[in-house]
């Protein structure tokens, strides 16, 4: 496991104190992290997200942690309690695998975030329970959940150093003077870990001073350009070229070069999305094109379960494989199957019978293998 570690605790400030409101001030087309609730649902817009990495949340109480690390496009929710101990979680200052690692307060244990799988701390080794979820969009969700709500960005938050320095990221890497600048501060970081560490230093790397360094480029930036940012904007800016661009992780202080740097295992891109199961001591990997050449539906076992995967324009989604097959209809929502019309982003049928929905993780391609072999996706 590669480690970048040295940042501080509070580049990242979770959420603790989750507000929601009905109406979404973002764009309809805005992905979003969806609980179910008893009565309706929430959704956690990923603009929010993406700058805060975590929410804790009570629901229908059960505490739950909803979790998004951008650099994976891991989306994730887990249960937060452990042997009737509410955990509340922040970030660690530590990167595992490109991963945000998350520590709770509690107890110091460190997870990392796309497996929920403890660290170390007094917790290492415990996995954190993998809650049901969903993975779509503010228009989809609307329709969906009527009475739903959703996740309001903090009130009044000031620009902290995460959001400036991914905004300034951002103007660095549109332009390839910005991308030769980066690739040169990486090389320098791992040349001056293996200086101090030859044996663990392109393993275990140490970004500290360089950290340091980062908060005084970030403001040495606002100066030049004569700018300042005075509020948050919650508008998906800095991310949306990261997801959309052809590099990923974070830049490479490991050293080395990434062989899926474009085209990867059976033509995947490393930014391929991924839907992840994972029961009965396996998993498997669902990637988007994989479904979708199947006829947007596809059946799988993953340890002893029977998994059936579908494909919409909006989400990738898993339930428990009925004893019955599915075909596509017109409309991309709906399928048929056992003499009745099924809309898989509820699992609902038109004669009252409904699907049992499977906990999911959703990720990025190349994430999901470095957390699994590569035999663990779907059609590969």
């Amino acid at each position: 496991m590669e480690i970048i570690h040295g940042f501080d605790s509070e580049f990242i400030p979770s959420i603790t104190t989750p507000r929601f409101v009905t109406d979404y001030a973002g764009d309809p087309n805005d992905e979003v992290l969806v609980v179910e609730t008893d009565e309706s649902a929430r959704a956690y817009p990923i603009p929010i997200l993406d700058l805060h990495h975590m929410v804790n949340d009570t629901v229908d109480g059960t505490p739950v942690l909803v979790a998004w690390c951008p650099l994976c496009g891991s989306g994730v929710v887990y249960e937060r309690s452990i042997e009737e101990q509410e955990l509340t979680f922040e970030f660690a200052g530590k990167l595992a695998d490109n991963n945000f690692v998350m520590r709770d307060i509690e107890t110091g244990t460190e997870w990392k975030q796309s497996t929920g799988e403890g660290l170390s701390g007094d917790l290492e080794g415990v996995a954190l329970p993998l809650q049901s979820a969903r993975m779509t969009t503010w228009n989809s969700f609307r329709d969906a959940y009527p009475a739903g709500v959703v996740l309001a960005p903090p009130e009044e938050p000031t620009p902290y150093l995460f959001y400036r320095f991914e905004k300034t990221a951002t103007r660095l890497i549109s332009n390839p003077a910005g991308r030769e600048f980066l690739d040169g501060v990486s090389k320098f970081v791992r040349a001056a870990n293996l200086a101090r560490d030859p044996q663990h230093g392109s393993s275990d790397v140490s970004i500290r001073p360089f950290f340091r360094l980062m908060q005084a480029g970030v403001e040495l930036s606002d100066w030049v350009l004569g700018r300042s940012e005075t509020s948050v904007q919650y508008d998906g800016e800095p991310m949306a070229l990261y997801e959309s661009g052809r590099v990923f992780g974070f830049p490479p202080v490991h050293g080395g070069t990434r062989e899926w740097d474009n085209q990867g295992l059976d033509g995947l891109r490393a930014k391929t999305r991924v839907l992840g199961v994972s029961t009965d001591g396996a998993a498997l990997g669902f990637p988007r094109p994989h479904v979708e050449a199947a006829g947007s539906v596809v059946r799988a076992t993953v340890g002893e379960t029977d998994v059936v995967v579908f494909a919409t324009d909006d989400e990738l989604v898993a339930y428990d494989a009925p004893g019955f097959s599915f075909e596509a209809t017109d409309d991309p929502d709906r399928f048929v199957g056992d003499g009745a019309e099924w809309d898989v982003a509820t699992g609902e049928s038109t004669d009252g019978r409904t699907l049992s929905r499977l906990p999911a993780r959703w990720t990025f391609a190349f994430s999901w293998q470095s957390d699994h072999e590569t035999a663990r996706f779907y059609g590969c």
